[in-house]
């Protein structure tokens, strides 16, 4: 079985609270050190999150800043900077956290796929808590996802597909849904469970559960030309 290269990309906005766990997590990876790498990208944060990062990033990981906020232009600009030895991209939120064999996990899984017909997946998400309501609520999110082939948290997707599809920068929600739905006319998409994939669940203690559901169904509901004009506000 081969390593796979893989490329994993952080957008880091206002995360200061968040953004250290998840690079100590990252460092501590169970794979192959020369057969990925992380790509770190600030974008406007106004809050400590830069310093943080400077502070603790290891030399081989690469780091860039940029002034504007808007999380596709972060995920955009982390395309860029991909080695040319990428095979597949994994996109990551800075409050989700991947345990030490996640990548070897994954290797195994796409190694039995018939890659070239698969452009796109993500892997089942758990709550970064205790909570009975959370562990259930994600099971919902997780059957949905698998359900509607979208993704929550993290993206994984074939390094060769940004050479045509990217995010739109024009949209501040749902710019996840709409690369993936670019992806899936290309080819097929994949779903796994694993327990390897933990996220905060910061959206919903703020908002609620069943608000935030709400407001997702409504927002993804909407046409495109109205969707550019949310100005979605990042819960911290």
């Amino acid at each position: 079985m081969k390593n796979i290269f893989f490329s994993i990309i952080v957008p880091a906005y206002n995360e200061e609270s968040y953004i250290e766990r998840t690079i100590d997590h990252l460092i501590n990876l169970n794979y192959s050190a020369d057969s990925y790498e992380v790509i770190i990208i600030e974008n406007g944060s106004r809050d400590k999150t830069k310093e943080i990062i400077k502070k603790i990033i290891p030399s081989n990981f690469i780091y860039d800043s940029i002034d504007i906020a808007g999380v596709s232009r972060a995920k955009n600009r982390g395309f860029s900077l991909i080695s040319q030895l990428s095979e597949w991209l994994i996109i990551l939120d800075a409050d989700t956290i991947l345990k030490d064999e996640f990548l070897n996990e994954l290797n195994k899984y796409i190694n039995q796929l018939d890659e070239g017909r698969y452009t796109a997946g993500t892997p089942s998400v758990s709550p970064d808590s205790k909570s009975k309501k959370a562990k259930y609520w994600f099971e919902f999110y997780n059957f949905a996802h698998w359900l509607t082939r979208t993704t929550y948290s993290i993206q994984i997707v074939r390094s060769d597909m940004i050479k045509e599809i990217q995010f739109d920068e024009e949209l501040t929600f749902g710019e996840d849904t709409k690369f993936i739905e670019a992806l899936k006319k290309k080819g097929k998409f994949f779903f796994y469970r694993t327990d390897t994939v933990l996220t905060s669940t910061r959206r919903f203690d703020e908002i609620g559960y069943v608000n935030l559901l709400f407001i997702w169904m409504y927002m993804a509901s909407i046409p495109y030309k109205f969707k550019k004009l949310i100005k979605y506000k990042a819960i911290r």
